[in-house]
């Protein structure tokens, strides 16, 4: 990564940028990319309830949570970002919700896409998530028609170990489980 991007952990004052960017690849990556058509009710719910400043605030004063982005110096923009922290929202009984970390979120925008700034951003992310959850497992879900994102994941040493249901609004999605062994799990 040149000097132009910066890989930084998210504070407090990025909560207005990272809640655009989030509704911005969220409909980039899954009403575009993937031609859901979510109906403008349920996304707004969503978005909302986790895509608002209020709730990327929560996760900045959180001791066990982070943001990670990408930062464009150059433009002053965000390109991309990751959220990690506990796994407490994923339906799977081998989790231990305080001791298992999760990969929540991880997004690049479109128009930055395969130039190696996801690879250099997961390398961030896992090393933050395997010293602040270094016994047990890491986790994280991907939507089950995602084949890039689950080959990607893969190449990280994460696995497929079950599916789930989740809602966007009202309207319901199906999702992969993915697990990766820390190294002294």
């Amino acid at each position: 990564m040149d000097n132009q991007f910066i890989i930084r952990r998210a504070d407090i004052s990025d909560v207005d940028a990272l809640s655009q960017l989030s509704q911005m690849t969220f409909r980039e990556t899954f009403v575009e990319d993937f031609s859901i058509p979510y109906p403008e009710k349920d996304l707004q719910s969503f978005f909302h309830l986790l895509a608002s400043p209020e709730w990327f605030a929560n996760i900045m004063v959180h001791p066990k949570r982070a943001a990670w982005m990408i930062e464009d110096k150059m433009n002053d923009d965000l390109i991309g970002y990751a959220l990690v922290g506990p796994c407490n929202n994923i339906p799977y009984p081998d989790i231990y919700s305080d001791e298992d970390g999760l990969l929540n979120r991880f997004f690049i925008r479109r128009d930055h896409r395969n130039h190696g700034f996801g690879r250099q951003l997961i390398n961030v992310v896992l090393l933050w998530l395997e010293e602040h959850y270094p016994t047990r497992a890491i986790w994280l879900s991907v939507f089950s028609k995602n084949f890039k994102g689950q080959k990607f994941y893969t190449h990280y040493g994460f696995k497929k170990v079950g599916e789930y249901d989740y809602f966007i609004g009202e309207w319901k999605d199906h999702g992969f489980i993915m697990k990766r062994q820390t190294h002294t799990s």
